[in-house]
Order: structure tokens, then sequence, then C-alpha cells
């Protein structure tokens, strides 16, 4: 039906909305998008475009990727995350606002060491073409920076680029980090260039459980400069730390002893959106909704279990050689296991079981999606886009999807470079909401 799009996930205060997005920026080489008040200063069809923007609800739009992928992260603050919502779970009544949620999750992460809890499933996920070293860098600035733990984990990528099978397993490098709002970010690379990091890694043992899915299409492990025929160079003069993408990737100061790297300066990481890891209590029936609604391919090397389940979506972008050999957003869902959460007040325990039905009585009340409803948790979601290639056909299953009782919500979308998008194409773009 689409290709992966973005990621929005919340914000419970305006200053950690900002530090977010700074910190994606600083640590992480995302570029910050803005919209092009050029085209129209004043806004003045900015009204019937939804909450986008306002007093009440603010958000930073960033770049997760470069030249040429352009999928984003939505970083969302809205006034409502204090207000304390009520539901009945069962037989226990929870008062909680998504601040203090977010706040209990976050404190079980520092708990856990960023490990195992109920909550660590929950993960947004970028693959460096390049290697991990620039991960660890950037995780190492926005310690310092910004405060944000960060772990160093190793796991194993089963290839999947490879005419045969078994396909290829190699090492894989996770830097996971955590936000100020509980939210867990991991770069990931099969590759490790430079001696401090090789260093780094030097003690960190292989976590078989950490078995990821990795799509390497015509990529080659090191930096590629302007000019270079090698796809998924990056041109241009970005908004990035300078003193970690610049300084420290230019030779010899690096330490890099890859041979793409001679005589190149002023190089930035490639990263791209490469996995959505979602906490879920029924991973199997979760993953077939994903497959009967959304365009996906088969993953033999992760067969389905009672605890994990991996779903892969297409990307829009190719890798400039074939078009057979497209990248691919994967959806881990897995099921929790470990701590819960600290609730405030003397509440008791947040599981995920817990929390997924708070958030569902919430969803289902003055009618749900298909009145209208925007409870206080959809601001964290998933994006899928389909192209204008692609309407009749998303059309169509968004039609069978609702006719299949499925709740639906749309909402109208600004154009983020062209505001007068409608007035000047003369076309509409909408997104739609289902759970």
């Amino acid at each position: 039906m689409g290709h992966f799009g973005k990621w929005t996930i919340m914000a419970s205060s305006k200053k950690n909305m900002d530090e977010t997005a700074e910190a994606m920026w600083w640590g992480y080489n995302m570029m910050e998008r803005f919209r092009d008040y050029s085209v129209d200063p004043a806004f003045p069809s900015y009204s019937y475009l939804g909450p986008t923007g306002c007093s009440t609800v603010q958000r930073r739009w960033l770049s997760a990727r470069h030249q040429p992928p352009d999928d984003e992260v939505h970083v969302v603050w809205n006034s409502g995350n204090q207000i304390q919502n009520k539901a009945t779970i069962d037989g226990r009544t929870l008062s909680l606002s998504a601040e203090e949620v977010f706040e209990s999750i976050r404190t079980l992460h520092v708990q856990t060491a960023l490990q195992d809890n109920q909550f660590s499933g929950q993960r947004l996920g970028w693959f460096d073409v390049t290697g991990i070293e620039r991960a660890v860098w950037g995780a190492r600035d926005n310690w310092e920076k910004f405060g944000w733990p960060y772990r160093l984990l190793k796991g194993i990528a089963v290839v999947q680029d490879q005419n045969y099978s078994p396909h290829q397993e190699v090492d894989l490098y996770i830097v996971r980090s955590l936000t100020r709002d509980g939210k867990l970010l991991e770069i990931t690379a099969v590759a490790n260039n430079a001696k401090d990091t090789q260093e780094a890694f030097m003690n960190v043992k292989t976590d078989p459980t950490l078995r990821y899915p990795a799509k390497l299409p015509a990529w080659t492990f090191g930096v590629t400069a302007c000019g270079s025929d090698v796809p998924y160079i990056f041109c241009g003069v970005p908004r990035f730390n300078r003193r970690l993408f610049e300084i420290q990737t230019s030779e010899p100061e690096s330490g890099l002893d890859s041979p793409l790297l001679e005589g190149l300066d002023g190089l930035v990481n490639i990263t791209r959106s490469a996995y959505t890891h979602v906490a879920s209590t029924d991973p199997i029936t979760d993953a077939l909704f994903l497959r009967k609604w959304l365009k996906h391919e088969p993953l033999t090397d992760f067969p389905d279990s009672d605890t994990e389940a991996w779903v892969a979506l297409p990307l829009e972008q190719v890798d400039g050689v074939s078009e057979a050999k497209k990248t691919v957003h994967y959806v881990h869902l897995s099921k929790p296991t470990g701590l819960s959460a600290e609730l405030p007040r003397g509440q008791g325990e947040l599981s995920l079981h817990d929390f997924e039905k708070f958030v569902r009585f919430l969803r289902e009340q003055e009618g749900g999606l298909d009145w209208n409803h925007y409870d206080p948790f959809l601001d964290e979601h998933v994006g899928v886009e389909g192209c204008h290639m692609q309407i009749p056909a998303v059309a169509s299953a968004l039609l069978a999807m609702h006719n299949d009782g499925v709740p639906m919500l749309t909402r109208r979308e600004l154009v983020t470079d062209n505001p007068g998008f409608y007035d000047t194409v003369q076309e509409e773009r909408f997104s739609v909401f289902f759970d």
C-alpha cells in the first residue's frame, strides 16, 4: 500500500522537544526541515490544515537521512501532555498524564541500563552504511551536552542481499541512546573502522537475541565523496556538528583505517531509517495485520514465534543501480520481558499490557477514531506514504480496511516546502490514522 515515511514521537514539554531535535542534529547529523515562508509568509490558509503548529501544539521536523532519501522524524509537543487521563484497567483506576508515563518509562530504562524491560521493545533504528564510529562519537557528544545515556551492544546482522541461502551472518554494532522522554534510539552498522570505536566494542559480548535483518544493496562500507559514482553520496552543506563530522572524519585525525577515506575531508555519516521496533503483547496478530494491509517482503530467516515477528516494508528510493535492489524498512514486533515501570502517587506498576489497555480505553472515547477523536497518545505513530502512482491502490486498501472494521481518522496535511500546495497544484495531501 505504500512505503515507510516517517516517525512521529511525542515530547512531554517544549523544552524536551527542542532538546530532542537539537540532540538529533548535534549527535546524529539529522537535518532540520523548515516550512518555506517565502512562498506564503502569512499562512492565510493555515487554519484548515489541522493542528500542525499553534499555541497548544508545536513540532520540530528533521530529516533522518540525506541525499537522496528524505524520510522524517517529527518531534511533537502538545499542551495536553500535562493533563491527567483516567481509565479503569482490570479493576484498577489509573490517573496519568503522558508526561508522567514518559517519565516512568525513562526511569525504568535507566534502572535496567537500557536493556530488557517491559518497554525496551519500543525503539527507533537507523542504519549507517559507513560504519558505527560516528554513532559512537555522536552518543558520547550527546551524553556530554544533553545527558543522554547510551549503551554499546553487539548483535547479529543477517544480510538479505545474497542470492543464496542461508544468508550470511555478520557482526552488528549497535549504539542505543535514551532521550529525555524515554525514547530508545538505535544506530546500527556492520562496519567498525575507527581505532577508538574498535577498542570501545572490544569487550562487548555478542547478544544472540539482537538478531536483525540487514539490507545492504550496492553499498560500499566506507565514506563516499561528492562526484563519486557510488550510490548514496552526500553533496551540499548540511547543518551538522562540524567538530564531530568534519574534524573527526578527516585524515589523519580520525584514526579511520578505511582506504576509501584517504585524502577526503569534510565527510558526514550516511544513515537511513531501517527498523521500527514495536513492543507487542501479541506479535503474531500484529504482524498478520500489517501483512494483510501493507505490502511486505517475506523474511525466511526470521520465522514467526510467540515472542517476536518481523515485517518488511519497502522504501520509496532505490539504490541508483537496480530497481530490483530496493531498500527495506523492517518492523520488529516483540513480546516484552522484565521489569515494569513504577507509577507516581502510589499507583503501582505499569506493564506493557496495562499501558496498551490504558491507551485503548482513551482511544475509544467519544466514538474513537471514526468520530474524529484524537486521543492523548495518537501523536506517537509511524507514517507510511503512498506516492501519486499509488493513490488508487492506497484508496482501495483504505476502503477495504474500513469495511473490515478498522477504525480511521483523517487529516489534511501541510506540504512543508510549499504551504500553498493546494492553491498552486490543485491537489490535496492527506493522512489517515488507523489502529
